[in-house]
């Protein structure tokens, strides 16, 4: 088994996890990244579309902290929410002071972007980052999978996973940023990386901490749905002569109380317009229409990236439907990206608060610009304080022998008949799909239940024979503990709210759901509980 030591480490290489890399990385300690694939690649912040909401000369601090916690519904961190519109702001700047250009937008900051140039604003943003590392001391270790975090002592001291030619390893460390993104491809429909499966969520909870909230799933609305083509996002800016149809032709713009722009509704109603086309969809399909769009249009992005396709975007309406998109659940933090694990940090779309029961459009990568800096100088702070009592040989040798029974227990092989990995994968994601989508029921999520039961019995018995079947059962494991975590969690939350939509239950119900969803693991079974809501005042 290799062994490494690092005095920082930061799992997770999108936005979020680079940015504490580099913010730790000013501590002149240490520091480690690791990512499932190439460093910033295969991330969700590859595929963003650019855009920050901050403060800026047109949209003050007040104003993002009243849309954010308007959003939120009363569900939101506040504490953590301050944090957040304080530091907007300057996180634009700090990125600015890598290489990565802005310029004011109505409401933050947009990615500035070459002119006429089709590339994704996302895949802009992680090359200048990764540019920026390259001139850092930051030691990068792609193509390493976390399965497990090492807690000993009450404390975390590292990291144990595997390489992707199946060699074990573990990470020796002082402290710990935790920035793996969210678990929109545990789903049949959503527009993240195929690799974002919820990773971050169970290493928490396996590791003891409670995860808030993961009932809460927020779905875009403006979805690819045609058959032959990847599913992905259509991103705004949407053209004012952009048409919403039915299967016969007829504007629903109006009859889904779409008033105004899709622009607008994109940002501020996100939430009601993917119920209400996720249900018009149920009746028939859903098109969008942007024949009459002026033809000088199609040379500016991103309507320039549409037309790189051989499909008609111009000549037919196309099909379109809503999908997964963020998560606002995850590991709580306090305003210092500390969590309730001693050395462990959080930054991202893994860590909750800032949202509470939906996301304002623009804060999931300014969440992860700001947190990403705080959390990489807490866990510097942390790491600096933890050398000066040095590591203990009894303790690292502990440590190692840990470590080398768990890369025994994974490796075991076992002989029998299992259904084959891709196959669960795909009754998984059909699961999440239809009984935990965008409007749920009781007895559905009761039968989902059932379902999900039957498919953890089969996803026991994959035994892993090479280093592919290893990943694949780890990432099963995952997906079915987190969709177990939000169909119970969706059971008994009896109300609809944010992005939350309950058909048996279609009102908010304040009286009796100011409440956060708490998921525990104790020995090896999911508790859920409910706390309070502390108060604006309380923070």
């Amino acid at each position: 088994m290799e062994e490494l030591s690092t005095d920082i480490l930061v799992i997770g290489s999108g936005l979020a996890g680079i940015v504490s890399a580099l913010e730790a990385e000013r501590s002149a300690q240490k520091v480690l990244i690791v990512g499932k694939f190439s460093i910033g690649m295969g991330t969700n912040t590859s595929m963003a579309n650019g855009a920050f909401t901050a403060a800026n000369s047109r949209f003050s601090r007040e104003e993002h902290l009243r849309a954010t916690l308007e959003s939120g519904k009363g569900l939101n961190h506040v504490k953590v929410v301050r944090a957040l519109v304080e530091n907007g702001t300057e996180a634009m700047k700090r990125l600015e002071a890598y290489g990565v250009p802005m310029v004011e937008r109505g409401i933050g900051y947009l990615l500035a972007r070459p002119e006429g140039s089709s590339q994704l604003p996302g895949v802009l943003l992680v090359r200048a980052l990764a540019e920026r590392l390259k001139r850092s001391t930051v030691t990068l270790l792609p193509g390493a999978i976390v399965f497990d975090l090492i807690v000993e002592e009450g404390e975390v001291r590292g990291a144990f996973g595997f390489f992707r030619d199946g060699r074990p390893y573990w990470i020796e460390a002082k402290s710990v940023v935790l920035a793996t993104g969210g678990a929109g491809a545990i789903y049949q429909r959503n527009d993240n990386q195929k690799s974002i499966l919820g990773d971050g969520y169970a290493l928490a909870l396996r590791a003891g901490l409670p995860l808030f909230d993961l009932e809460f799933v927020q779905f875009y609305p403006f979805v690819l749905a045609e058959p032959r083509l990847s599913t992905f996002i259509l991103l705004p800016p949407y053209p004012e002569e952009a048409r919403l149809l039915n299967d016969r032709g007829e504007d629903l713009a109006e009859r889904l109380g779409i008033r105004g722009d899709f622009n607008r509704a994109i940002i501020a109603e996100r939430d009601r317009v993917s119920i209400a086309l996720y249900e018009a969809s149920r009746g028939g399909d859903v098109y969008f229409d942007f024949r009459q769009v002026p033809e000088e249009r199609w040379n500016r992005y991103p309507l320039n990236f549409l037309k790189k396709s051989k499909f008609p975007f111009r000549e037919r309406p196309f099909l379109i439907s809503p999908a997964v998109h963020f998560f606002m659940g995850g590991v709580e933090t306090d305003e210092g990206g500390k969590t309730a694990l001693p050395g462990l940090f959080a930054a991202g779309e893994v860590a909750w608060g800032v949202h509470g029961a939906n996301r304002l459009g623009g804060n999931a990568l300014t969440e992860a610009a700001v947190f990403g800096a705080i959390a990489g100088r807490s866990a510097a702070e942390y790491a600096r304080i933890k050398g000066r009592e040095g590591i203990r040989p009894d303790l690292s040798e502990r440590l190692k022998r840990k470590c080398e029974r768990k890369a025994k227990a994974y490796l075991r092989r076992r002989k029998g008949t299992f259904d084959h990995p891709k196959d669960l994968f795909k009754e998984l994601r059909n699961l999440a799909w239809k009984y935990a989508g965008p409007a749920r029921e009781g007895s559905l999520l009761k039968e989902g239940l059932d379902c999900l039961t039957s498919v953890e019995k089969r996803i026991e018995k994959v035994y892993p024979a090479t280093p592919r079947d290893l990943f694949a059962k780890r990432d099963l494991e995952n997906i079915a503990l987190l969709l177990k975590a939000i169909l119970k969690g969706s059971l008994l939350r009896e109300e609809s709210r944010g992005s939350f939509y309950r058909k048996d239950f279609p009102d908010q119900d304040d009286q009796n759901w100011m409440k956060n969803t708490c998921y525990r693991l104790s020995k090896e079974e999911l508790q859920i509980t409910h706390r309070p809501v502390k108060s604006v005042d309380d923070g």
